[in-house]
């Protein structure tokens, strides 16, 4: 079983977003193996009866919740369901090799309501803090001068509403279409997955700030595009005293303030922008309609016009331009 984690995890997830906590899901379920049915267990041996074992375990070792214990095992379903297709394996000298190694794999429990009914652990509820203008405009004035990678992130979150992975692989050059008012947020070489990447309307917010940039990937380090803002975001909100803010939590938001819109934006506009779709959602729209996600463009760009009255920061390059005590030197003969 653990070879099966292991293997899972070298050559499906160890590149991605997700590498983390699935190396984190895979040390747990090691340990449970460890201390409970063997380290050699088989896959066979993670049976149902030794599931619910696990989820006490974890409830008495690690004071887990539900939610926790389901996305940890849904790391083991997604492991075992790895092992059970052949796998293109590439090893260090460039060779590649077709690898089985699973015939069958055992039912896991991978819903918080079923961890929940099983352990007698309350429900998961969904994220339901959400921040209030005045926190938002904080959270943003603290943001130091030096942090103009969190500034950029945040604008671009605010604008197009999508998770925090759409938002670092963003190439200006690729992916806005200046002349239809659009960008997709699925760049040209990524194929489309589970957690879809939408087309959404270009707002005039964001119309401005690219412009304003002028680079293609908005946020750089050292000359190179920036891979995570994690750890940046995350030492911003506690220093701020907002420990329940994540780079999610623009999005949830925006999600949240345009239903609150007037006129509110309909769920169907809000589902398209948001990517929780199959793509047949998103058929109800043609992209190059001048009415395509107008009422949610509207809305975002007034939320953050907003916005604007809770913080100091310009949020806008118009009043930017207007409040900036710099002026563009051409020549030594303007600097003298």
């Amino acid at each position: 079983m653990v070879e099966a984690l292991d293997f899972y995890y070298e050559n499906e997830v160890k590149h991605k977003p997700s590498a983390k906590p699935a190396f984190r899901a895979i040390q747990i379920v090691t340990q449970f193996a460890a201390e409970k049915i063997g380290a050699a267990a088989r896959v066979s041996a993670f049976s149902v009866m030794r599931q619910r074992d696990f989820m006490r375990w974890c409830v008495e070792k690690h004071d887990h919740s539900a939610g926790t214990i389901a996305r940890n095992l849904s790391v083991v379903s997604a492991a075992l369901k790895f092992g059970c297709k052949v796998q293109i394996v590439r090893d260090g000298f460039g060779n590649e090799t077709e690898v089985l190694l699973l015939d069958s794999a055992p039912n896991i429990y991978t819903q918080a309501k079923d961890v929940a009914e099983l352990t007698n652990l309350p429900d998961s509820t969904p994220r339901d803090w959400l921040p209030t203008f005045e926190q938002l405009g904080h959270f943003i004035d603290a943001i130091d001068v030096r942090q103009e990678n969190l500034f950029r992130f945040v604008m671009l979150a605010l604008n197009t509403w999508a998770r925090p992975e759409a938002i670092i692989d963003l190439r200006a050059d690729k992916q806005v279409q200046w002349n239809h008012g659009l960008i997709d947020l699925n760049p040209p070489s990524r194929r489309q997955t589970k957690k879809y990447r939408p087309k959404v309307k270009l707002t005039e917010n964001l119309r401005d700030w690219l412009r304003h940039w002028d680079q293609s990937a908005p946020m750089i380090w050292d000359d190179q595009p920036i891979t995570t803002m994690k750890r940046t975001f995350k030492r911003h909100a506690v220093a701020c005293g907002l420990p329940l803010f994540t780079q999610y939590t623009i999005r949830h938001f925006m999600a949240t303030s345009v239903r609150r819109a007037k006129p509110p934006v309909s769920k169907e506009q809000r589902d398209v922008w948001l990517g929780h779709d199959d793509g047949r959602t998103a058929n109800w729209y043609e992209h190059h309609d001048p009415d395509f996600l107008e009422d949610a463009r509207r809305a975002t760009d007034e939320i953050i016009e907003e916005l604007q009255r809770f913080t100091k920061r310009p949020l806008s390059t118009r009043k930017l331009r207007a409040k900036s005590p710099l002026r563009l030197i051409h020549s030594k003969k303007e600097a003298s």
